[in-house]
C-alpha cells in the first residue's frame, strides 16, 4: 500500500520520468533528413520536379526557409566570389567601427562585401523575390550535413552543387571582438570566428525559421 504522505512525491517522480523518456522519444529526425528534406525551386519562385539547377532555390521544407543555390556561370551568382563581412545594421559610433570592411573579396556583379551582395541579389528578384539576406550561424548549421566531416563539403551536394568545403560567411558578428564575425565551415562542419576583412563564400537565405536548433558556442 502506498503511504499518503509520500504519494505526491511519488507522483512528481512518476512525471518527470514520463517527460524526459517523451523528450528522448521526440528529439527529432536523424541526419538521413538531410536526403529528403529539400524541395528544388524555378527561377519563378514555383516548386518544379527534380533537382535543383542553375539560377534556381531551394527550400528546406523541415525548416521552412529558401536558400540560394549558386551558379557555375560568371557573373554575380558565381561559387568562385568571394566577399568581406560589411553591415550597416552594426554601430560606428566612437573609435571602433563594427560595421565590418566594404569590397575587400574578389567577385563580379556587385562590390565585393557581404551587403553589397544582398543589395545586388534582392535588385535581381531572385527566385521571384526580393527579401534576401544573410543566413545566421543556426540557419547555416541546419544545411550542414552531420555525416559528412570526414567526406566533405558537408552538405548534400545534389540538392547545393559547387558549395566548396570552405567557410561561408554568417550574419552574427562577434561580440567580444568588434572587427570579426562567425563563419560557417563546410569542411569541418562547425561555425568558427574569423575577421570581417577576411575575404570568405556566401549564400543567401530567406524566410522565416521553424524548429531550428541553436548551434553550442
Amino acid at each position: 500500500m502506498i503511504n499518503p504522505q509520500t504519494a505526491p512525491v511519488l507522483l512528481a517522480a512518476t512525471v518527470i520520468l514520463l517527460l524526459l523518456n517523451a523528450c528522448e522519444r521526440e528529439s527529432g529526425p536523424g541526419p538521413e533528413i538531410h536526403d529528403t528534406k529539400y524541395l528544388a525551386i524555378g527561377s519563378d519562385g514555383r516548386p518544379v520536379e527534380g533537382q535543383s539547377e542553375d539560377n534556381d532555390c531551394v527550400q528546406d521544407q523541415f525548416i521552412g526557409l529558401v536558400w540560394e543555390v549558386k551558379s557555375d556561370l560568371p557573373g554575380l551568382r558565381d561559387w568562385r566570389n568571394t566577399y568581406s563581412w560589411y553591415s550597416l545594421d552594426e554601430s560606428f559610433e566612437g573609435e571602433l567601427d563594427y560595421r565590418g570592411v566594404k569590397d575587400a573579396g574578389t567577385c563580379a556583379g556587385s562590390e565585393c562585401d557581404t551587403n553589397a551582395y544582398v543589395i545586388a541579389v534582392n535588385e535581381t528578384g531572385y527566385c521571384g523575390h526580393s527579401d534576401w539576406r544573410m543566413p545566421s550561424r543556426d540557419e547555416l548549421g541546419s544545411i550542414s550535413d552531420p555525416r559528412k566531416p570526414g567526406n566533405p563539403p558537408t552538405i548534400n551536394m545534389d540538392i547545393f552543387p559547387y558549395t566548396q568545403s570552405e567557410e561561408y560567411w554568417s550574419s552574427n558578428d562577434y561580440q567580444f571582438q568588434y572587427n570579426a564575425a562567425w563563419r560557417w565551415s563546410f569542411n569541418f562542419g562547425h561555425d568558427r570566428v574569423e575577421w570581417k576583412a577576411t575575404p570568405g563564400r556566401v549564400r543567401l537565405v530567406r524566410g522565416e525559421a521553424s524548429l531550428l536548433q541553436r548551434v553550442k558556442d
